[in-house]
């Protein structure tokens, strides 16, 4: 499997997100599968998929399931309060990126971060997570089919 080990793990633009009204995160697993998704205030949005690195630098996801609908306790870790039934999905797009210390505000010091050129979720750029993240870490696998 073409797999970028340094990709594996947790991603968040929630640091790079300051005074936006919403932000996104990847979970990568370590064996090809995981998630992004998109929340506000109110309301997530989760895609299941498939990962993988056709060449350096390239990152490929390939869409299964999409669900979306209202976002419950935002304290912790993000997951639905209702949703809507999932939708398969079949997109499959590829963002050229790079692994870095990234500045997420001004005199902010730099974070391990990874940057698209062309944007996940609407963002560009991501903090690191934990590496070590389980799929039921996946906001959606509750809601949506087994990977």
């Amino acid at each position: 499997m073409d797999l970028d080990e340094l990709l594996v793990g947790h991603w968040s633009s929630v640091p790079f997100s300051y005074g936006v009204m919403e932000a996104s995160e990847l979970g990568l697993l370590g064996d090809g599968r995981g998630w992004s998704a998109w929340f506000n205030a109110d309301s997530l949005c989760v895609t299941r998929l498939r990962w993988r690195c056709p060449e350096p630098g390239v990152l490929e996801l390939r869409e299964q399931w999409t669900v979306a609908g209202e976002l419950g306790d935002t304290t912790g870790p993000l997951a639905f309060t209702t949703a809507e039934p999932p939708v398969p999905a079949g997109e499959v797009t590829r963002h050229r990126y790079t692994i870095g210390a990234a500045v997420p505000m001004p005199d902010a010091d730099p974070l391990p971060a990874i940057t698209f050129e062309e944007a996940v979720e609407f963002c560009h750029t991501f903090a690191r997570g934990p590496r070590e993240i389980t799929p039921e870490e996946d906001p959606s696998h509750r809601v949506l089919p087994p990977a």
